[in-house]
């Protein structure tokens, strides 16, 4: 259920508009974010999670919005993120175009679209959504599992030997920890930073993980069948 670039931004420009108290919270829809350990399904599962709740999923197209925003190419900002801790100052990367994105550029314009995204419904696929929307209405999911589980499962998809794999989970999820410990001052691994953790070592099919968010969601409130319930 991914979406356009474009129609992102448009969405995220609508949801930004004013609108009364209750009109917004009759429309609105439910939100999820998804922060995961790689090997763990958890495209996948945001995937599967987005068709049941009929939201979008948002993944790289928030870093197209905010790319958009600075008016920067996408592929040069998602290069920031995976050295953002190989450099000393990575958030004085000076783009080929010679426009240079600091770190405050790049993290107003995240936080503006993600909170667009919140106005909006959605599930949310890492970027730190889920520090983002900390104390909002919203579910904030982990997926986490051991680097031989989620290893055998990447290697398997991308048709690799199992050491490779390993090394790259490691290092992928090295790389997205700290992405989130210097852009927020949040360990990704606390679990205290989530409503639900999920060990995905546990669920080798992805359809009882998404059940499981589902039912989590229900009991916050964010289904509507749970809204139903409610007026009932």
């Amino acid at each position: 259920m991914s979406v356009h670039t474009q129609g992102v931004i448009q969405a995220l420009i609508r949801a930004n508009k004013p609108k009364p108290a209750e009109e917004e919270a009759r429309e609105r829809k439910p939100v999820v974010t998804i922060s995961r350990d790689l090997g763990t399904g958890g495209d996948a599962i945001s995937e599967a999670l987005a068709a049941r709740l009929n939201v979008e999923c948002y993944n790289m197209e928030v870093l197209d919005a905010v790319a958009k925003s600075t008016n920067v190419n996408a592929s040069l900002l998602q290069s920031l993120h995976e050295k953002v801790n190989k450099a000393s100052d990575a958030w004085l990367y000076s783009v080929v175009f010679g426009k240079s994105v600091s770190r405050d550029d790049y993290l107003s314009n995240l936080v503006t679209t993600v909170r667009g995204i919140y106005r909006k419904g959605g599930i949310i696929i890492g970027r730190g959504g889920h520090v983002i929307l900390a104390g909002r209405d919203v579910l904030r999911v982990r997926l986490t599992g051991s680097v031989e589980v989620c290893g055998r499962r990447y290697a398997l998809a991308q048709d690799i030997g199992l050491t490779e794999a390993r090394k790259t989970v490691r290092e992928r999820n090295r790389a997205r920890g700290q992405f989130i410990w210097k852009m927020f001052k949040s360990r990704v691994n606390d679990p205290q930073n989530f409503d639900l953790v999920v060990n995905m070592d546990h669920f080798a099919d992805y359809d009882q993980a998404v059940e499981i968010i589902m039912i989590a969601a229900h009991a916050l409130g964010l289904t509507k069948e749970a809204v139903v319930a409610a007026e009932v």
